[in-house]
């Protein structure tokens, strides 16, 4: 098994075929796509795709679960802000009125369109941190000859989100082991434990910065003055070479991505004026 950002991945896993640099092509490029996609049925297919490749990375998918919560609390939260305070709209159709609250079909519409924009880059993210190491991180970086400090804040921003679930689950075995147990809890009991989640978590995370500063600082390392001018030999890059089928992986990716644009823009897909779904939804709606 191999220690990713986000947990571990069997050694025989087809994803360290993969050169980090697609990885990280893939990451930049994917997450781009719900930005172009409004119907939330092909945003919704792009979500299953990268399960299905997190499946066939034999990445754990039990993992998910822990973003469970944060899913329905986002959903929630994004869903009472465009309906409930959305304001009023006589442009839109009203489909029920509850007291001074008007709910539009229009927004909840919309609220549907938002959410599927997010849940798919949600997934990318956690694809990729789940097969990455922070090794991968810096050879995708230095294979573009990105500056160090670029490198170095990248990847650290990355390892940090790995570390704060590592310690999310810390806090977690810590209350379990004082007795503590959410089962039978209702959903918002625990969507509120969560959220107290968030004081230790951030203590550790300050913590765990004056860790990273005092150990650059006694390693030696500087992103100003003379000593950051220092050329640093890329060692590690000698240990992974770009091969005929990480190029046509990232072709694919570009090209995939070109695709969309064309038909976003020149052909009028994607748009939620051809959503099946949301035509199907006012059809019932009337």
């Amino acid at each position: 098994m191999n220690k990713t950002m986000l947990g571990y991945v069997p050694n025989e896993s087809p994803i360290y075929a993969v050169h980090p640099f697609v990885k990280l092509f893939f990451l930049l490029i994917v997450s781009l796509f719900p930005m172009f996609i409004a119907a939330p049925e092909w945003n919704a297919l792009l979500m299953v795709i990268i399960l299905v490749l997190m499946w066939l990375s034999k990445v754990d998918i039990k993992i998910l679960r822990i973003y469970v919560p944060v899913a329905i609390s986002m959903g929630s939260i994004i869903l009472i802000s465009y309906v409930i305070f959305s304001g009023n709209h006589p442009e839109y159709h009203l489909l029920v009125q509850l007291g001074v609250i008007k709910i539009y079909w229009e927004r909840i519409r919309d609220a549907i369109v938002v959410y599927f924009r997010i849940l798919p880059m949600i997934v990318t993210m956690v694809f990729f941190l789940s097969t990455s190491r922070e090794r991968d991180v810096i050879v995708a970086m230095r294979s573009i000859k990105a500056p160090f400090v670029v490198t170095y804040v990248f990847a650290m921003a990355l390892r940090s989100a790995g570390m704060v679930l590592e310690d999310f689950q810390i806090v977690r075995q810590a209350e379990q082991a004082r007795g503590f147990d959410t089962t039978g809890k209702p959903l918002t009991y625990k969507i509120r434990k969560y959220v107290m989640y968030m004081i230790p978590l951030f203590a550790l995370s300050l913590r765990r910065s004056e860790e990273f500063t005092n150990a650059l600082v006694a390693r030696g390392y500087a992103f100003t003055g003379e000593a950051s001018k220092v050329k640093r030999a890329d060692y590690i890059l000698t240990h992974y070479s770009f091969k005929p089928h990480d190029i046509v992986l990232t072709v694919m990716i570009g090209v995939l991505f070109v695709a969309l644009l064309v038909l976003k823009y020149g052909f009028g897909y994607f748009g939620l004026d051809t959503s099946l779904l949301t035509i199907w939804a006012s059809g019932v709606l009337g």
